[in-house]
């Protein structure tokens, strides 16, 4: 029975947005099913499934599964499998799929039963609707008041989204935090209040753009809202420096990886370049989102929250958790400006004018800023040529006709 399970849990994973590896080679080699959360003796179990997926490269990653199991007579949509357990016959499913079992995860989180540590006040019986809208993790939301984040990809240690949202509690910049879910160091979800009618930024800039209408007043509330998350987060987590030199030598080997790629940003060498020759020769560092973009950014009761502090997530895990410059984030969002008003094919003031008021709203760097600013930038847009390249090649023209625009400003 074991191995009619790990072979549903794998056809499972192959098939889910949430599966990173579907065009690497994947194979299954180990499913590990955690301690009860709920035994099935009580008429209904819940228990998590980790899959040890490796890969041709020799790379191994983690996928989390939280399951159901119902008494055969009972309905799971959609049914795994089935097994035997204590002479009786139970149905096997994924437990976001079933509303009343994920309500269960409240009641297991409102007495922190083991693995679950709380914060705030927690509901009763609400079920958990699945959100269809998902990508590389799971979201359930318990009526309007919470949502849990289930993790799917899984590394050792704190995940960065639980240890930032604790930090950030009370700042009202994000999503305050109510709970996370783990096992062992591992943790496997956060639970955080569901936010009231939220409206995603980079389809609010991108409507702005289209209709040429202005969007400085948000972009102005954006920034001062990323500075009290990077404020808080100086205050609260680990800082640290770093030397300009060892950072000029990183953007120099990132900028002829990607010359070697795509030849067209080789007219932007001497621009590029003398951004990196202006940078400061001590950095300060901090916490920092990471992967700071409008898309990670919901307005919600004419408040900004900022959300998914999860890093870029080609990063490792370790990597994520390391200080870095805040004026990286900065950079993040001021090039996130560029996308929003090229979707929205907006005239070149329209654009200029959110930059400005989101570096206004956020607080006028000095002069070693502005130089990092655009040494971030810079390397941004060189990131994002190749990642056009590869992806969406109608979109190459955005960081091109950012880099155009840096060349002119540094003659």
């Amino acid at each position: 029975m074991a191995e009619n399970l790990n072979a549903a849990l794998w056809r499972l994973t192959q098939d889910a947005r949430w599966f990173a590896g579907r065009s690497r080679g994947g194979t299954l080699e180990d499913v590990e099913l955690l301690d009860w959360l709920i035994p099935p003796s009580t008429g209904t179990g819940l228990r998590s499934a980790i899959l040890d997926v490796g890969f041709r490269n020799g790379q191994h990653e983690r996928y989390h599964v939280p399951l159901v199991y119902r008494p055969r007579d009972e309905t799971v949509a959609p049914e795994l499998t089935t097994t035997d357990l204590e002479g009786r016959e139970f149905s096997i499913g994924e437990l976001c799929d079933d509303p009343a079992a994920a309500g269960q995860l409240l009641s297991l989180l409102a007495k922190e039963a083991p693995g679950f540590q709380r914060w705030g006040d927690v509901p009763h019986n609400l079920p958990g609707r699945r959100f269809t809208g998902e990508q590389s993790n799971t979201s359930l939301f318990f009526g309007d008041a919470l949502m849990c984040k289930v993790f799917r990809r899984l590394e050792d240690g704190p995940n960065v989204d639980v240890e930032l949202h604790a930090a950030l509690a009370g700042t009202g910049a994000v999503a305050e935090i109510h709970g996370a879910w783990r096992a062992g160091n591992t943790d496997l979800a956060i639970f955080t209040e569901a936010l009231v009618d939220p409206q995603d930024g980079f389809d609010l800039a991108t409507e702005s753009a289209r209709s040429n209408t202005s969007f400085t007043g948000e972009a102005r509330d954006l920034g001062a809202t990323l500075a009290r998350v990077h404020e808080t987060l100086t205050h609260r987590l680990a800082t640290g420096h770093t030397d300009g030199a060892s950072l000029a030598a990183t953007f120099r080997r990132r900028y002829e990886a990607a010359a070697e790629e795509a030849p067209e940003i080789l007219s932007f060498r001497d621009a590029i370049a003398s951004t990196w020759s202006t940078l400061p020769h001590s950095l300060e560092t901090q916490r920092i989102h990471g992967d700071c973009h409008l898309g990670q950014v919901l307005l919600s009761q004419g408040d900004w929250r900022y959300v998914d502090f999860e890093g870029e997530p080609l990063k490792t895990l370790a990597e994520r958790r390391e200080p870095d410059s805040r004026w990286r984030d900065v950079a993040g969002m001021l090039r996130s400006f560029d996308y929003a008003a090229a979707a929205g094919d907006a005239p070149p003031a329209w654009l200029s004018q959110c930059r400005a008021a989101f570096v206004e709203g956020y607080g006028a760097p000095s002069p070693d800023e502005e130089a990092l600013l655009a040494a971030f930038e810079a390397d941004k847009a060189v990131y994002e040529v190749i990642y056009e390249r590869r992806n969406r090649e109608h979109l190459v023209h955005v960081p091109m006709d950012a880099l155009n625009r840096l060349a002119g400003e540094q003659r």
